[in-house]
C-alpha cells in the first residue's frame, strides 16, 4: 500500500479506513473477473458440445462491455469435479536438468517433485505496491502443501494477520531468493501469493505482463519446500501447442 497518500493530520483509524478500502476494492476487481471468465468459459464449453447454439446474450454483453484495464487472474477453463492433468498450454514441459543440477547443489535428497501451476502474468503480478505473485488455489494442478502447512496459512498470528511460509525460490536465472507464501481469502474464491523480495526477482529475470510462467514444487527430504519458477520462451510455447 506504499501508493496511498498519507495526510500527516490523519489519525490511525482515517489510515486503517483507507487502506481497508483499498483492500476491499482490489478484492472486489478479481472476485469480479472471476466470476466473468468463469461464464465466458462455460459458454466456450457449450459450443463445443453444440456448435450451432446461439451465444448467451448475458454472457455476450459481457464480453462486450468488459474494461480493457480487466487483469483476469483466473481466465483458465475448469471443468468441475475433474483434476486438470495439462498445462494451459496441453502439456506440462519436463524440468530442464540445468535447474535438476541447481537443486542437487543444495546437497540435499529430493523426496518428490510437483507442477503446481502454468500461468500467465497479469497486471496485478507486476504492480510494485502489490508486489506478489498469485495463485489461483483453483488451477493448481498438484496439490504440493501438507495438510499442516495448509492448516499454518490459514491461522491468524499477530492481530489479523495470517501467517506465512518462508520458502526458498529458484528463479528463471537460477538464483535463490527467499519469498513468503501465503494464503488469501477472496469474497468466493482463495489465491496461494509468493511476496517479499517478488518484485525484484521479477525485474532480475525481465518478467512481464503476457510472459507465460510455470511454478514447481520440490520437497526436500528434509522436508523443506522450494518453488521453482520456469519463464516460458515464445518459441517453447509454440513447441508446446505444436
Amino acid at each position: 500500500m506504499e501508493d496511498i497518500p498519507i495526510n500527516p493530520n490523519w489519525t490511525r483509524l482515517d489510515i486503517l479506513a483507507v487502506v481497508c478500502e483499498r483492500v476491499l476494492e482490489e478484492e472486489e476487481e478479481i472476485v469480479k473477473e472471476t466470476a466473468m471468465h468463469e461464464a465466458e468459459s462455460r459458454e466456450k464449453l457449450m459450443r463445443v458440445e453444440n456448435p450451432n447454439r446461439p451465444i448467451d446474450d448475458q454472457v455476450k454483453t459481457r464480453i462486450k462491455t468488459r474494461k480493457r484495464e480487466y487483469d483476469p487472474e483466473d481466465k483458465r477453463r475448469r471443468i468441475i469435479g475433474k483434476k486438470r492433468k495439462k498445462s494451459e498450454t496441453g502439456k506440462i514441459l519436463p524440468m530442464p536438468q540445468i535447474v535438476k543440477d541447481r537443486i542437487n547443489q543444495l546437497e540435499k535428497g529430493v523426496k518428490e517433485v510437483k507442477f503446481i501451476i502454468e500461468k500467465e502474468i497479469f497486471k496485478t503480478d507486476c504492480g510494485e505496491h502489490q508486489n506478489r505473485l498469485s495463485i489461483p488455489i483453483t488451477q493448481v494442478v498438484e496439490k504440493f502443501l501438507t495438510d499442516e502447512e495448509e492448516k499454518y496459512l490459514c491461522m491468524p498470528s499477530n492481530g489479523n494477520r495470517i501467517n506465512f511460509k518462508k520458502v526458498r525460490v529458484i528463479d528463471p536465472s537460477l538464483d535463490i531468493y527467499e519469498l513468503e507464501l501465503r494464503r488469501w481469502k477472496m469474497t468466493e474464491s482463495a489465491i496461494y501469493a509468493l511476496n517479499g523480495k517478488w518484485t525484484k526477482m521479477r525485474v532480475r529475470n525481465k518478467i512481464k505482463k503476457g510472459n507465460t510462467i510455470q511454478i514447481w514444487a520440490v520437497r526436500m527430504d528434509d522436508d523443506e519446500l522450494i518453488i521453482v519458477i520456469m519463464k516460458l520462451s515464445p518459441d517453447e510455447k509454440t513447441k508446446v501447442i505444436n
